[in-house]
């Protein structure tokens, strides 16, 4: 896993958990087996962003499971440690993070865009015979979780599919704005881009 991330001042980062300084550095707690990379992207105000480090030790009395009728020992997880990445006050000088190449955290204005919660939630909510733009996907999406959950508020919505409202409310006039025909099959069908999800 490569991490990269960009900062307004053009200063470029670059974690890559794959070479570490210390090829063993839990040797004197047992034998690790498997190393566990987890980031953390989901308290990002709070904690910023973390990669935190588990292990896999087998050995000693190691508990057993049973695979296709054979016993066969089971490694258990061990606690690592946790990098801070990026500080919560960091954030705001944040372009955008990459994780191998695919940017999970980017600028819509001056709100950053937790792109893992939104390409969940696309993957979820929206088909479409044809690709259009992140931002008129966006709409699409979140129009249709609007109607799918017509009891929740508009601002919780753009959370749930990783945008601010104020982010939803710029693309949607900047997309009215840039074409007629946008504008147009809204009025026709009554939902964003003339997809009608009722």
């Amino acid at each position: 896993m490569k991490i990269e991330v960009l900062y307004k001042s053009h200063r470029y980062e670059e974690f890559d958990p794959s070479v570490q300084t210390c090829s063993e550095p839990y040797r004197a707690n047992g034998i690790n087996v498997l190393t566990d990379w987890n980031l953390y992207l989901g308290a990002l105000e709070e904690e910023g962003v973390v990669l935190a480090q588990h292990w896999y030790e087998v050995g000693g009395k190691a508990a057993q499971t049973v695979l296709d009728g054979v016993s066969v020992p089971a490694a258990s997880r061990k606690v690592g440690c946790a990098l801070l990445l990026v500080g919560p006050d960091e954030l705001d000088n944040v372009v955008w993070l990459k994780k191998d190449g695919e940017k999970l955290l980017w600028r819509e204005g001056e709100d950053l865009i937790n792109g893992e919660r939104f390409f969940a939630m696309e993957q979820l909510c929206y088909s479409d015979a044809t690709t259009q733009s992140v931002n008129r996907r966006a709409i699409a999406v979140f129009d249709y979780l609007q109607k799918a959950h017509p009891d929740m508020q508009e601002d919780e919505i753009a959370r749930l599919m990783g945008y601010t409202l104020p982010a939803i409310e710029r693309i949607r006039s900047a997309e009215l704005a840039q074409d007629d025909g946008f504008e147009d099959e809204e009025e026709e069908s009554g939902a964003a881009g003339g997809y009608d999800f009722s």
